[in-house]
């Protein structure tokens, strides 16, 4: 069983690296793979507008998939250090308002810390299918997983509140990704960090 920690009435996972803000569902069923190349969504402009119990950092990231967006909010917790930040999976509705879902962020070691952090599998949180997502601390122009045997490469944004920080996520309802690799521009591969994939 794992250990829990508290943040701002939140439960964080100490060896996955999630805090969890919502209640959670059941897992997603696997559906049909994942194209081998997957183009990133077109954003409408960028809103700060928020319901969201934390205090959100930097613009919200809509994830091309209904109402599920991603936004960075600020985590301050004496037993975590090094964590200062984690990103938000949410729910925006039409007025803009945010409903925080479910939140990775790191429990070891600096959040900014070269390569992958707090991978979250794929959800059903009240009514919402948020894919499996995390966060990548480098210069990743490229991140690819491992989905039923084919590569499969995730959607991605660079954070508004430190463009150092890759928001991914890959498409909802497929299995999770392994192998988690990142590239940059040149197609170098770039540290790994932890590509764990951890569950809420």
């Amino acid at each position: 069983m794992k250990k829990r920690l508290f943040v701002a009435g939140a439960a964080v996972a100490a060896c996955g690296a999630l805090v969890v803000s919502g209640v959670l569902a059941t897992a997603n069923a696997a559906a049909a793979p994942a194209a081998d190349t997957v183009a990133a969504p077109v954003s409408p402009p960028p809103t700060r507008v928020a319901a969201s119990q934390h205090e959100v950092l930097g613009d919200v990231i809509p994830s091309g998939f209904g109402d599920v967006v991603f936004y960075g909010v600020k985590l301050q917790e004496p037993r975590l250090p090094e964590t200062t930040f984690g990103i938000m999976a949410g729910a925006r509705d039409a007025a803009g308002r945010l409903t925080d879902l479910i939140i990775a962020n790191e429990t070891t070691g600096s959040d900014k810390a070269p390569g992958f952090h707090a991978v979250s599998g794929g959800l059903n949180i009240n009514g919402h299918d948020v894919p499996t997502f995390g966060y990548y601390s480098g210069p990743a122009a490229k991140i690819t997983g491992r989905i039923w045997g084919t590569t499969g490469v995730a959607h991605q944004a660079r954070w508004s509140a430190d463009p150092n920080v890759v928001v991914f996520w890959f498409n909802p309802g497929v299995a999770e990704p392994e192998n988690l690799k990142a590239y940059d521009a040149a197609g170098n591969e770039l540290p790994a960090g932890d590509t764990g994939v951890g569950h809420g």
